[in-house]
């Protein structure tokens, strides 16, 4: 995973190593950093310096080292962007159809990303995860979380550092959409599987690197999650729904 340092500015370069591998999502939120020794042979580098180094990143608030236990990464952005976008959701629907919205415009532009630049590891994952979506629905049982767990596959697979890490970030709030849809839009056997064909279409499109296929594609599965929202806000009141090009209507 590491690479040799180049001798000048040692803990800078481990520093900035580090950075790229978490912007990458090869160190998630969560993860453990390799033991100190076996660390610092990776980066060809003392202890002491790799110390200095992993010093610099927890004051940055990047990683927390727990005593008799090891080091690991933190998300940055969870209590500076979740916290007040969670009090802001919480118990008000309007800023949840807002967050539905949010999701279709910005998913679908990622769907198109991956489109352009999934790796086979990433094709991989996807398909693994709709493999066990359909054994799931064959055994009868919810898959939602799978669900969520597809669009933060392919959140990964659009390989944009700042949009995995607010994916991420926002992950929780994201899946209490997915989870509302399947136990209202997506109920029954016909319904979920339908779901999954929808699944597919978008991951063969992505596999097929056809990005506006993509894009079309990942906002016509979301605007129906966007639309039910929306009907249930506005209850007759008119408030305007969305096509699927974006545009307003009532």
């Amino acid at each position: 995973m590491f690479r040799p340092v180049r001798p000048r500015r040692v803990s800078q370069e481990i520093v900035r190593q580090i950075q790229d591998l978490m912007g990458l999502g090869m160190l998630p939120p969560g993860s453990k950093l390799p033991p100190e020794r076996e660390m610092a042979q990776q980066l060809g580098v003392s202890r002491p310096t790799l110390r200095e180094a992993i010093g610099i990143l927890e004051h940055m608030g990047l990683l927390k080292s727990v005593q008799g236990d090891g080091t690991y990464v933190l998300n940055a952005a969870e209590h500076c962007l979740l916290d007040p976008l969670q009090a802001l959701i919480t118990g008000s629907e309007e800023r949840m159809v807002e967050l539905a919205e949010f999701r279709t415009e910005v998913e679908s532009w990622a769907a198109s990303l991956a489109a352009q630049r999934a790796e086979p590891s990433d094709l991989n994952l996807m398909e693994e995860i709709l493999d066990e979506m359909e054994k799931e629905i064959a055994r009868g049982n919810r898959v939602h979380q799978l669900d969520a767990e597809f669009h933060m596959i392919l959140a990964r697979a659009a390989h944009n550092a700042v949009y995995y890490h607010v994916a991420n970030t926002i992950f929780n709030l994201l899946a209490q959409v997915t989870r509302v849809s399947h136990e209202k839009i997506f109920r029954g056997p016909k319904e979920q599987m339908a779901l999954l064909d929808e699944h597919k279409r978008i991951y063969e499109a992505v596999s097929q690197r056809d990005s506006q296929k993509a894009r079309e594609l990942m906002r016509e599965h979301l605007l129906r999650t966007e639309t039910w929202f929306r009907k249930g806000l506005q209850g007759g009141s008119g408030m305007e729904e969305r096509d699927e090009k974006g545009r307003t209507f009532q």
